[in-house]
């Protein structure tokens, strides 16, 4: 039986807990995680959790955990990262705007399970949406995807604090890559290019 580690949850042959640095961000990180996201192990929204005490994961499908978010939803103080014809450059977010922000929602998921979830939950759509102008090329190399300018979770998450407040991504960066470097999975599942 394969033995797991109890505070990250990999199995113990794979354990990133020694990499791990914590971060104090100034909002909350609200994970909405997309169900079929949950199951895979190579997701990094849980990387963000052993990162830092101010994220949240909540899964899109649990419907009293969504209807709380609503419910304490404040749309002035939140935003959503997603890229849609009517968010603006999160790059661009005046100090006014971040100086009364007190969440950021991040959805976990494809781009169609992201656009099914928040067609699914309406009041996500309440909610001033940003998108990256200028994302740093991603350094996720285990999950397939053919949008040139994808990141994972973590990477997209990581940045955006960065483009409100100025937080270090390295943290962030560097247990991603110990997640990977540890990975044990078929080599078919690594991209073929990362820049």
């Amino acid at each position: 039986m394969r033995q797991y580690c109890n505070r990250c949850s990999y199995p113990q042959k794979t354990c990133v807990c020694k990499h791990v640095t914590k971060v104090t961000l100034p909002i909350e990180v609200v994970i909405i995680q997309h169900p079929k996201e949950a199951a895979h192990a190579k997701n990094t929204a849980r990387l963000i959790g052993l990162s830092t005490a101010q994220a949240r994961i909540v899964n899109a499908a649990d419907t009293e955990q969504m209807a709380q978010l609503k419910a304490c939803l404040q749309p002035y103080a939140s935003i959503l990262l997603y890229p849609n014809d009517g968010s603006e450059a999160l790059e661009a977010v005046e100090k006014q705007t971040r100086a009364r922000l007190q969440q950021l929602f991040v959805i976990d998921g494809s781009w169609k399970q992201a656009y099914g979830i928040v067609k699914q939950h309406t009041w996500l759509q309440s909610i001033p949406a940003y998108h990256f102008l200028h994302a740093p090329s991603t350094r996720y190399r285990i999950r397939h995807t053919d949008i040139e300018q994808g990141l994972s979770t973590l990477e997209a998450s990581a940045y955006a604090m960065h483009c409100l407040y100025g937080i270090d991504t390295g943290p962030f960066i560097r247990l991603q890559a110990a997640m990977q470097d540890n990975w044990l999975g078929p080599s078919h599942h690594q991209r073929k290019t990362v820049k």
